[in-house]
């Protein structure tokens, strides 16, 4: 078989077009990025594979309650790829839950209950009530994070009647990827209720194979209303 060449053949008058080494030249190339990308492609699927893993790993290592590290070791392997979809960012189920539909598949919003009503107790001067309200996201049983607003107030008889103090407290965040904060956002007296906020903050942060990637910065109100009895009236978000 004779070699090609794009140089004529002694004796042969005929010589390929310019056009024809370009359309050779071009077809080469194509399908070296093609090999190049198919290999980039499988390259950044071993990449994904890997940060999930890497994820649910540094989730696990962040979990400091034994109920929760059992239930994470039980989980299948559809609810690992679950849980790694929401660690890296890939799905919202917060936007789906609220305090009517707590439920979004594995993932959950659990709050505290009320108190119950202790009756009419005799005040001292200066006596006051402490109210709380906590609420905790989980996957699975799994506690991910977990924030509670606390109130200390006067009260005469039925009616609460001033603010004493209240604070904003991230009791637990166990996702690598999320830094959650809480800020006092007022605290007042309504109708004989004592009203306190709190602003909660999350900011996440996807992690990719290129780097650390902020994605989102996301904020809601949580609250807490007590009466003169040391009742929670009523709580969640807003």
């Amino acid at each position: 078989m004779k070699a090609l060449s794009d140089a004529p053949e002694k004796g042969n008058t005929q010589v390929k077009h310019p056009r024809t080494r370009n359309i050779k030249v071009l077809l080469t190339g194509a399908l070296m990025g093609a090999l190049v990308l198919g290999g980039s492609a499988a390259g950044a699927h071993a990449d994904t594979a890997d940060l999930s893993e890497s994820a649910l790993s540094q989730f696990r290592d962040n979990l400091t309650s034994e109920s929760d590290i059992a239930a994470f070791d039980a989980l299948t392997e559809d609810q690992r790829v679950d849980l790694a979809s929401y660690l890296l960012g890939e799905t919202d189920p917060l936007s789906q839950l609220s305090d009517a539909e707590p439920h979004a598949g594995d993932f959950e919003l659990r709050t505290s209950a009320p108190i119950p009503s202790a009756g009419i107790t005799p005040m001292a001067a200066g006596a006051t009530r402490t109210v709380s309200a906590w609420q905790s996201f989980l996957f699975a049983g799994i506690t991910i994070s977990k924030t509670t607003v606390r109130e200390t107030y006067y009260y005469s008889g039925a009616n609460a009647t001033g603010i004493a103090s209240y604070s904003c407290v991230v009791n637990a965040n166990y996702d690598p990827f999320a830094q959650v904060t809480a800020a006092k956002d007022g605290a007042w007296i309504s109708s004989g209720k004592a009203i306190a906020e709190c602003r909660v903050t999350v900011k996440r942060g996807a992690p990719s194979p290129w780097g650390q990637i902020t994605w989102s910065t996301a904020s809601n109100i949580q609250y807490v209303s007590g009466n003169g009895y040391g009742n929670v009236t009523s709580h969640g978000w807003r």
